[in-house]
């Protein structure tokens, strides 16, 4: 290495020598000066070719921008809203009521199509009480399933008009006849709103009513003094299954006090039918709600057998409801 920067030195001098002129002569003047840092230069640029090139630096990556984090908005709970869509909470309830029926002469025993002689018996007894039951459960937004059932007896007597045959008994006439009755009744029903159909539900509403009414009269009459025959007593079901369609009304005169008219029936000319109708105002106060009203209610068994059974139950009822939460 020494003695190759001797000779690089030794080049450049003479090669600047010749570069230089004559006249110019300072360099051979002063050879001390020039030749040290000039074999200084050559031999630094010498040794920075003998070295690899440097591998270049990565390139900086761009800053990015710096933006605040996005935050994730919680989901809003649904909130039960501020007005509900009835004035009072709508949940199963039970009443139990009081049917104190007008007292009338009672049902009609009257021969049907199969009758082969005079087998009616009019009046057979008055009304005497009616206990009763009503369930209500709310199933959609809304329709509510109901249910309304009673039971009505009666008792009287009088003496036969003429020689007549009821369900298969013969009695003559002024035979002495004790006779007694009971009517029970189900009513399985959808009450359902029908207009106008807007919630909160407004002041004044239609409601439809689709129903199946069962109904079922026991009859009994007993001749204890007649002598004509050996058997005195006669009894007998006759009973009503239909179908029942109608409508009702109810006016909302404050948010705990309810008024309502409904009324519904079904029947075929010449077969059995049967209809009903309800005047009430209720007064709700938390769990307890006290009702009362008009009920009416009249029906006819099938007139296809020896004899059928009409009547018209009606009179004021008074009941007390629990409403569960």
């Amino acid at each position: 290495m020494p003695e190759l920067a001797s000779r690089i030195a030794l080049s450049g001098r003479r090669a600047f020598a010749r570069a230089t002129p004559v006249r110019n002569n300072l360099i051979f003047r002063h050879p001390g000066i020039c030749a040290p840092s000039l074999c200084l230069s050559l031999f630094a640029a010498f040794a920075a070719a003998q070295q690899p090139p440097a591998s270049p630096a990565p390139p900086t990556p761009p800053a990015q921008s710096q933006t605040p984090a996005q935050t994730t908005a919680p989901a809003q709970t649904a909130k039960n809203p501020a007005t509900p869509d009835y004035p009072d909470p709508r949940s199963l309830s039970i009443e139990v009521f009081y049917w104190p029926t007008i007292p009338g002469a009672g049902p009609d025993i009257r021969g049907g199509k199969v009758a082969t002689g005079y087998s009616s018996l009019f009046d057979i007894g008055k009304h005497k009480y009616g206990p009763g039951l009503d369930v209500r459960f709310p199933i959609t937004r809304t329709g509510e399933l109901r249910f309304d059932g009673f039971l009505v007896k009666g008792t009287g007597n009088q003496k036969a008009p003429q020689d007549t045959t009821i369900f298969g008994t013969g009695f003559s006439k002024g035979d002495y006849l004790s006779t007694q009755y009971q009517i029970e009744s189900g009513k399985l029903y959808l009450d359902d709103l029908l207009y106008p159909y807007k919630f909160p539900v407004a002041k004044l509403r239609f409601k439809s009513l689709w129903a199946v009414r069962y109904l079922r009269v026991k009859s009994t009459i007993d001749a204890p003094l007649s002598t004509s025959s050996s058997v005195t007593t006669a009894s007998a079901n006759r009973q009503v299954v239909l179908p029942e369609f109608g409508l009702a009304a109810e006016y909302a005169l404050t948010p705990h006090v309810l008024l309502r008219v409904d009324g519904s029936g079904f029947g075929l000319p010449k077969k059995s039918l049967v209809w009903d109708s309800n005047a009430t105002v209720s007064y709700r106060r938390g769990q307890w709600t006290v009702e009362g009203g008009y009920k009416a209610l009249g029906f006819k068994t099938s007139p296809n057998k020896d004899e059928y059974v009409g009547d018209i139950l009606q009179g004021g009822f008074v009941g007390i409801r629990y409403n569960w939460k």
